[in-house]
Formats: structure tokens, C-alpha cells, sequence
């Protein structure tokens, strides 16, 4: 295998090595190593079955549950028998039936952390190329340890021992989830409360851990007041110097670590076809 940084902020390939097969104690310790280092990991021209996908998450660490089942909300009546329970189809296409062969759709993914809205989020995220588009559907990722250490020292004296709610109520391309009641009171919507600054438990770094803007509440805080940290803090963190950004091809894999970095989809064009694969590693208890 050979490692080679992507030239951005974060990211490496790996070269040398099929997915599908085999994977040695010894390739899996460098891989794991790659993958803390560089907090996003490319893997081109890989074909994976279903148990493949769900095989190599343990390369990460344990096994992880979906979205859906993280929130109480089961397995998605529009999948197929042949779609293990812990794969999450992602796609903007529409069956014969007229139901969704998976879900997100063709909109634009804002920045967001999978499945902080959860006790103990997910660490990894393993999204396999299908079908991809011809225009649009990058993914980018955002660096957040290099955010919190940029970050102006009155800014991060504000955001000091704050926690905020990681809303349960949307989803990341903006959707409201009909299981959930609307609030007009953001500080009453439904979530998890987090650090806003949590330590990597294997790196041991701080980065910022903000999951996602749509309904945040900073703890502590009157409303309006909250808002406008929350604002300046994402303003600060999502900037371009910050972010690398994949334009996929068939047979990609990409693997990031949730704990450490945000990512975000671009549209694409609704009459196109996508259709990815993903598996997911389970996460720990945030802490400070």
C-alpha cells in the first residue's frame, strides 16, 4: 500500500490494496493509523458487496447502528430484503412502485457531523460509490481541529465549557422528520447535549464538535443570544482553508472519522442517478 495526501487541508488515498478480499492485521493497523492522521481516507476502484461494507467498518472500531435505528425509527419500509440492516442507501432514485430506493435525495447536504444526536455518536462513516453523477454530488470535509485551533482567542474564551443541543428534529439536507414535533422555542428542541469543544479519544486533540446549525442551542444562553454565537462560530469554522473537497468516481470509498471533522454534499441535478452505500462504525460517550 502506498499513503498520498490529497494536497488540501486533510485527506490521504490509499493505493495498493482491494477491499473486497482479506484484510491482514497488518494492513489493518496501517490503515487505522491513516485514517487518524488524516481524518479522511480514499480508497478508488474498490467493488463491495453489502457484507464487504459491513466487514471493513471493524477495521475502525466496533459495529455502529443507522440513523434510523439511533433514533428509534427502525429499518426503512422502501428497502429490500437484500439490504442488510445496518447499510443506509443513500439515493435520489425513484423505483417502479413510485417509492425511494434510499434516501437525501439530489439537494445540497449542509455541513454536518452523522448521527450527533445520539448519547455516544458514531466515530466512522463508510460511503461506497455506486452510481455517481456527472455534475454536482462532491463531498467535502472540514477540518475541525485545525478550526478550534485557528480560532480567535475571544471566541474561543465565549465557547469555553459551553454545551449545545444536537437536534434530533432534521435532517441533514435540511428536512424536517415527521416523527418529531415542530418547536418555535429552539432551546426546546428535541437533541442531545454536547461540548462544543470535545478531546479525540485516540488522537487526544481538542476540535470543535458543533454537529449541525439547524435547530442548535448553545446552553445558558437567552436565545438570541445563543444564535448569534452559534453564527459566528460556524462563520469562523467553515471556511474554504479549512476544507478539502472528493469528486467521486464508480468504485470510491471514502472513510471519515465523524469525531474530528463536518462534511457537506453538493446538489446534483434531480433527473440524474445516484446511488451510494453506507456502513458506520459506533462512537463513544463526547468528551471534554
Amino acid at each position: 500500500m502506498e499513503l498520498i495526501p490529497t494536497g488540501g487541508p486533510l485527506g490521504a488515498e490509499i493505493t495498493g490494496i482491494d477491499l473486497s478480499g482479506d484484510v491482514s492485521d497488518a494492513d489493518r493497523d496501517f490503515i487505522f493509523n491513516a485514517y487518524i492522521d488524516n481524518m479522511v481516507l480514499l480508497f478508488r476502484g474498490q467493488s463491495l458487496s453489502f457484507d464487504d461494507l459491513l466487514g471493513l467498518r471493524e477495521v475502525f472500531g466496533p459495529a455502529g447502528l443507522t440513523a434510523n435505528q439511533l433514533l428509534g425509527l427502525g429499518r426503512k419500509k422502501y428497502y429490500t430484503d437484500d439490504v442488510p440492516t445496518d447499510i443506509t442507501i443513500l439515493s435520489n432514485v425513484i423505483k417502479d412502485n413510485g417509492e425511494p430506493l434510499g434516501s437525501l435525495g439530489a439537494g445540497e447536504a449542509y455541513w454536518h457531523t452523522d448521527s450527533s444526536f445520539t448519547e455516544k455518536p458514531i466515530s466512522a462513516s463508510l460511503l461506497h460509490a455506486i452510481e455517481i453523477t456527472d455534475e454536482g454530488g462532491e463531498t467535502a470535509f472540514l477540518d475541525m481541529y485545525r478550526a478550534y485551533d485557528d480560532m480567535p482567542a475571544d471566541l474561543a474564551a465565549r465557547i469555553e465549557g459551553k454545551f449545545a443541543n444536537h437536534s434530533m428534529m432534521h435532517t441533514s439536507d435540511g428536512h424536517k422528520r415527521p416523527e418529531f414535533e415542530d418547536v418555535t422555542d429552539l432551546s426546546k428542541a428535541p437533541g442531545v447535549k454536547h461540548p462544543m469543544v470535545r478531546t479525540h479519544p485516540v488522537s487526544g486533540k481538542k476540535c470543535l464538535f458543533l454537529g449541525r446549525r439547524l435547530d442548535s442551542y448553545i446552553f445558558g444562553l437567552p436565545l438570541d443570544e445563543s444564535e448569534a454565537l452559534l453564527d459566528e462560530v460556524w462563520a469562523h469554522c467553515c471556511q474554504d482553508k479549512y476544507v478539502w473537497e472528493h469528486k467521486w468516481n464508480v468504485g470510491d470509498l471514502l472513510v471519515w472519522d465523524n469525531r474530528c471533522l463536518m462534511h457537506h454534499r453538493n446538489a446534483f441535478p434531480a433527473n440524474s442517478r445516484r446511488l451510494m452505500h453506507k456502513s458506520i462504525t459506533a462512537g463513544e460517550a463526547v468528551i471534554v
